[in-house]
């Protein structure tokens, strides 16, 4: 028991040890966020992303209306066999064109995104920064409760996109 005892304190110093000359690197530090939604906003080919996403709401509005006019039907108990089945087949339709137009917009996202990360690894080695958190995801997750504005880099991740 004491050997084992001994062992793991041992090794434990030697991880200490390991970590102590892993620390006396010149590692930047710094930590900030991004709100990527306005990042994403501000990239210059996202105009075409938004075009896609009103193409789609267009087109998906009638059956979400329709939807929603045989949903109320159904839920009141006045809906005939003919509307619940209507509803089944407008239902499989509204989720059918949901994928395609998500995948139109993945893909216009794709490059986006791309080019956005690629900026945002400039920008922070750029001021220090080893580590950038999306406010966005961070903030609903609860993985951080507070940020000081002073850590913002949304507006020079904005710039720097721009003067590419």
């Amino acid at each position: 028991m004491k050997r084992t005892a001994i062992i793991t304190a041992a090794l434990l110093l030697a991880m200490v040890g390991v970590l102590g000359l892993s620390q006396d690197k010149d590692i930047p530090s710094r930590v900030g966020y991004i709100d990527a939604q306005k990042v994403i906003e501000a990239h210059p080919d996202y105009a075409k992303v938004k075009q896609l996403q009103e193409q789609a709401d267009k087109e998906l509005k009638p059956l979400v209306d329709q939807l929603n006019a045989l949903d109320a039907k159904i839920k009141a108990g006045t809906a005939s066999d003919k509307d619940r089945k209507d509803f089944q087949t407008l239902q499989k339709a509204y989720i059918d064109a949901s994928k395609q137009w998500q995948e139109k917009i993945n893909a216009a996202l794709a490059p986006i995104t791309k080019d956005i990360d690629k900026t945002i690894s400039i920008v922070a080695a750029q001021n220090g920064f080893s580590m950038i958190f999306s406010a966005n995801v961070a903030g609903q997750s609860g993985l951080i409760v507070y940020a000081s504005p002073d850590v913002d880099v949304t507006d020079l991740v904005i710039r720097a996109l721009a003067n590419q």
